[in-house]
């Protein structure tokens, strides 16, 4: 299926739309600012009927027994004939008939999704708006059949039980889940975002986990691990901190928000089968404060153990979680002096750091960059960078970096001078951060997010405190024939399985979640290119990764085959950021691009993708962008709702 998707049908019905619900032969489909729930045949697309409440419906009815329940705006819960739209019963969830104005309607107090969740027989659903007003929420279960409430609970602000302040729980940013969503459920619990509920509607294990960021972050895994947004399902603002969590928790603030997705799988969107989550999240190295997010498709183990959470007054994790260490021994200070550094490597992705010392007021660094040897330069706050013309991904290279006391930097590939800059200076003073090979455990040295961390083989790095000239550069790319002198300050071959220097300096570099690999002359590194909680970087294990060309704002699995759609991806953030810091005024057109479509300008893209290794099948044009999470696959068809209020069905 999927390059013989073509348009078996569109609806109009006009205005906002939410996603749809399947069943029966039957697509069931919500006019959120209309009040109204829409039935069409699933076969043709043709109405079949509609039923209008007294508010906003913002999300599908859920069916049973030939039944369609869903919750409104107007504080009522509703219980329709799902054949022909009659009522069969409706409840009012509110304590009693209060309005106020929402975004321009009229709107109950206690308004109630429209989604609810059903299991044996009984509707379950929140009603409110806020643990902390208005008395707080109502946490009901209903008879399916007759609409008699069985069990009512208000979560407002004490203590379950108790006269005691909720607000008494709140440690730094965290606190218990205040705010309501459409519910879910797995054998044992019901979940509101990350809080769980026994069937009796009583909250079970009442937050924060911790006060500490990091410590909140990690409750992730286990049993009770299930998908959960802390802005709700229903949030598509793609607000950077706000994302889809398959995990336990989630913390809060400016140092917080980015914790969960180093221990959970997470992402824009999410879908999971019995083994596997898979997901359209950014990138492991953009968790941790930053302005910059790349995002990737990837699938990773869904029934994962809950990891160990940090122990008070433990050192930190680091967050380059593969790499070699050498510290900062006064041997290998290079201030105010000439610098060469090269080794040979082989780079199995587009990004990564080969070697840096230093951070962002003093260093130096060779990276790969979007698949590009990097050398970068920085003499106090000043940088410079010189990038290769040349893509060298996935093949044995040499890089090497030459600054002259002349501050001229040199890029040589294989021996052969690739690019030439102009540095600020020497280096200024001794830099904080140690010498590191593969990866950048602290901050960068230039533009790019640490830890960035190298996947691929590292061999035979060397520093010296002098610039190499020509003939001595290509001996240095030549196996066996690499100058040696007393400005050789750190020699490494990684013999013995150990980062052992051999240049008579002795420095020892630690290592840290790599491999050794037989290589050209010996043994050489291998590093994974992963990254463990701390700084940036994510402890979750990917069974495969895949950049895509679209920002997904609609996903679902069906078999093996994963449906993806969206605006097309046009910017590549990194690149952009550096190019916005050196105010360059070309990249605002570039920007204007994205920001058209992301506005639907240019349509969607839908991608077929094989969900057992991230191959892209197949790639078709969409006129419209769909609504947030709206794709639904059943019958061997795509159903879903588009933001200028279609109704969608594709097939063979």
């Amino acid at each position: 299926m999927g390059e013989k998707l073509t348009e078996k049908w569109v609806t109009k019905l006009e205005g906002k739309l939410s996603a749809v619900t399947l069943a029966e032969n039957k697509l069931f489909v919500a006019r959120v600012d209309a009040h109204e729930v829409v039935a069409l045949h699933s076969e043709t697309g043709k109405e079949l009927w509609r039923f209008t409440t007294g508010g906003r419906v913002d999300s599908p009815p859920s069916i049973h027994d030939g039944r369609a329940y869903f919750g409104s705006a107007d504080g009522w819960v509703y219980c329709l004939r799902a054949s022909d739209g009659a009522l069969v019963w409706r409840f009012r969830a509110a304590p009693e008939d209060r309005r106020l104005m929402a975004y321009e309607q009229l709107e109950s107090v206690w308004p109630v999704h429209g989604s609810v969740l059903i299991r044996e027989n009984q509707i379950y659903f929140v009603a409110g708006r806020s643990n902390f007003l208005d008395g707080g929420m109502r946490w009901f279960a209903l008879d399916a059949l007759t609409g008699k409430k069985n069990i009512e609970v208000v979560l407002d602000d004490k203590e379950p039980g108790e006269e005691k302040s909720l607000q008494d729980r709140i440690q730094i940013l965290q606190m218990p889940v205040g705010l309501p969503d459409i519910l879910s459920s797995d054998d044992k619990y019901i979940y509101m975002k990350s809080q769980k509920f026994d069937r009796e509607g009583q909250r079970i294990g009442l937050g924060p986990h911790s006060g500490d960021f990091a410590g909140q972050g990690s409750q992730q895994g286990g049993d009770t691990a299930h998908v959960f947004c802390p802005t709700g399902f229903l949030d598509d603002t793609w607000f950077h901190r706000s994302y889809w969590v398959y995990g336990r928790s989630f913390a809060g603030g400016h140092g917080g928000y980015y914790q969960a997705g180093k221990f959970a799988p997470s992402g824009r969107l999410l879908v999971f089968d019995k083994d596997k989550v898979y997901g359209f999240g950014r990138k492991p190295q953009y968790y941790k404060w930053t302005t910059i997010l790349e995002h990737q498709l990837f699938a990773s183990e869904r029934n994962r153990k809950a990891p160990p959470a940090p122990v008070a007054g433990q050192k930190k994790q680091r967050s380059a979680g593969s790499m070699v260490d050498y510290g900062t021994p006064k041997t290998l200070d290079p201030t105010g002096k000439a610098l060469t550094l090269g080794a040979w490597c082989i780079s199995e992705k587009a990004g990564g750091v080969v070697m840096a010392h230093g951070g962002p007021f003093n260093g130096y660094a060779l990276v790969v960059l979007r698949g590009k040897p990097t050398f970068m330069v920085r003499s106090g706050k000043q940088l410079a960078t010189a990038t290769a013309k040349i893509k060298v991904t996935n093949k044995w290279i040499h890089l090497a970096g030459v600054l002259t006391k002349d501050k001229q930097m040199r890029l040589y590939v294989n021996g052969e001078l690739a690019a030439e800059a102009k540095a600020p200076g020497l280096i200024e003073s001794v830099p904080v951060q140690g010498l590191q090979v593969g990866a950048d455990d602290g901050s960068a040295v230039g533009d790019y997010t640490t830890p960035f961390p190298f996947k691929g083989v590292v061999d035979e790095v060397r520093v010296y405190h002098r610039a190499l000239n020509e003939q001595e550069m290509t001996k240095l790319a030549d196996w066996g024939n690499e100058p040696k002198d007393k400005s050789l300050v750190l020699y490494s071959g990684f013999e013995k399985g150990k980062a052992i220097d051999d240049s008579g300096n002795k420095h020892l570099g630690k290592l840290s979640g790599v491999n050794i690999v037989r290589a050209k002359t010996g043994q050489a590194i291998h590093f994974s290119g992963k990254s463990t909680p701390g700084g940036g970087g994510s402890g979750v294990e990917h069974h495969w990764t895949q950049d895509i060309p679209i920002l997904v704002r609609a996903m679902a699995k069906a078999g093996d085959t994963l449906f993806l759609m969206g605006p097309p991806d046009l910017v590549d953030e990194e690149e952009t950021f550096t190019r916005l810091t050196k105010g360059d005024k070309d990249v605002e057109k570039i920007l204007a691009q994205q920001d058209a479509a992301l506005q639907g300008k240019q349509g969607a893209v839908m991608l077929v993708v094989n969900a057992k290794d991230g191959r892209t099948l197949a790639r078709k044009k969409l006129p419209v962008l769909p609504v947030w999470d709206s794709l639904a696959v059943a019958s061997g068809r795509l159903f879903y709702t588009t933001q200028k209020g279609e109704v969608v069905c594709l097939g063979e």
